[in-house]
């Protein structure tokens, strides 16, 4: 037992020092916080949205230092009136990384901030691909098992005519900078689908 807390311990401390270095280097010459993407996205669980685009968080039930205040900001964002010709063509959608949860739950918590946002359960099987597919970091914290340790990304993903999914851009900024997402989601409704 011993010997897998200090493995625990020293792959979260690993964690810590590399998760950081890889978002630089990522985000390296990326100073508005934003690397754009542009590819298909597999992500059978955001299949649910009608709308045109996507604004996805990555987060969990009851999460209060991170996900409270970002759906807060996104809150904010969705409900002013910059946003507002907007509002029919974006979904936000809130997936959550803890699946030990009833399935209703997450959307439960996500309309808590916002009536219209949507929350997505998934089991356990399903959020083992979220890090290969996005780059989704998670793991349950070593100081409290009931917390998950987890990025704190934004992304945008838009669904072509035919269903299928582009991941756009991935924002990584806080506070977020509404103005610099509000343009990308104007020029992405003008492309052609």
């Amino acid at each position: 037992m011993t010997k897998r807390i200090v493995l625990s311990a020293f792959f979260f401390i690993v964690m810590i020092l590399v998760i950081p270095a890889v978002q630089t280097m990522l985000f390296a010459g990326h100073t508005t916080g934003k690397m754009v993407i542009d590819k298909e996205l597999v992500a059978p669980y955001l299949q649910g949205s009608e709308k045109e685009m996507m604004l996805v968080f990555f987060g969990y039930v009851g999460c209060v230092k991170v996900c409270t205040p970002i759906l807060q900001e996104l809150d904010k964002l969705y409900d002013s009136k910059e946003f507002a010709k907007n509002k029919g063509n974006v979904d936000l959608m809130f997936v959550n990384l803890m699946p030990e949860l009833e399935p209703d739950q997450p959307d439960l918590f996500a309309k808590s901030f916002n009536p219209s946002f949507k929350g997505v359960y998934l089991t356990q099987k399903q959020l083992m691909s979220l890090d290969r597919e996005l780059g989704v970091y998670f793991s349950k914290s070593i100081g409290d098992t009931a917390e998950i340790d987890h990025s704190d990304n934004l992304y945008l993903v838009k669904k072509q005519k035919d269903g299928t999914l582009i991941l756009k851009s991935i924002y990584s900024m806080h506070p977020l900078k509404s103005e610099m997402l509000i343009s990308d989601i104007e020029k992405m409704s003008k492309e052609k689908k």
